[in-house]
């Protein structure tokens, strides 16, 4: 309605829009957290592919140089000669000369049997691998447009606890609306309130080391988001009020 729309720039931050395609600020943290319990599958992916490579480079280079062969080639011959031609000598060359014999051996062999065979994985197995991780991380992010189905579904169902829930919304939007200009206020005074030292960004830093470099900014109040409020200046927005002070550039 009027007496509400439009939203303030602070108090679009807290309300989830179900038409918009982007994640909002109010999802952003049940994101964050299902993304980070993403970390541990992807840490272990990471460590299966570092120990599958590394032991593929550490078998490669024991199959490269571990290669040994072998090559054995020997003769053995043995002969007697009995001289003589008396009976002793003949029955002695026909019993000993039966152990005369005469052979020849060759032996060619190596070490192939016994080198491990590494295949590396292809690109192909790696991507199959990083595809149930990827799908994890795709449903973490549409899990946010799943939520917002959560109101139509109870609705469709109840449609009296729907009318009591926008009421009630409807409601609390504008008590913040009537307390929005004090919470502001009580925000301001408590960043002021804070040591000067804790929390300063880059430019506070160098505002202060040059404070010629004030008069560049493009400051904006902290309440209306009104543009090129002076330091220490009242906000000249009419409903708004507000005092803009040094600590909330």
């Amino acid at each position: 309605k009027r007496t509400l729309l439009p939203l303030r720039r602070a108090e679009i931050s807290t309300v989830i829009f179900p038409c918009r395609v982007a994640v909002q600020l109010p999802e952003m943290k049940n994101v964050v957290l299902e993304l980070l319990e993403c970390i541990a599958p992807l840490l272990l992916l990471l460590l299966a592919c570092s120990l599958d490579h590394v032991l593929f480079t550490m078998l490669s280079v024991i199959q490269e140089h571990s290669f040994v062969q072998y090559s054995f080639q020997g003769s053995h011959h043995l002969s007697v000669q009995v001289l003589g031609r008396s009976l002793m000598a003949g029955l002695l060359r026909s019993s000993i000369g039966a152990l005369n014999t005469s052979s020849r051996v060759e032996l060619d062999t190596s070490n192939v049997a016994c080198l491990p065979q590494p295949r590396s994985l292809q690109w192909q197995e790696y991507m199959d691998s990083c595809l149930p991780l990827v799908l994890l991380v795709l449903l973490c992010l549409a899990q946010v447009y799943a939520y917002r189905l959560r109101r139509a579904i109870a609705a469709f169902y109840f449609p009296k606890r729907e009318k009591r829930r926008v009421l009630y919304f409807y409601n609390k939007l504008l008590r913040h609306r009537q307390s929005f200009v004090l919470r502001q206020r009580k925000l301001v005074a408590q960043r002021a309130r804070q040591h000067p030292g804790l929390g300063l960004s880059v430019l506070e830093w160098c505002c202060q080391c040059w404070p010629r470099l004030r008069r560049w900014l493009r400051r904006s109040c902290t309440v209306c988001g009104t543009p090129r409020i002076p330091q220490d200046w009242v906000c000249p927005t009419p409903t708004c009020g507000a005092l803009y002070c040094r600590p909330c550039w």
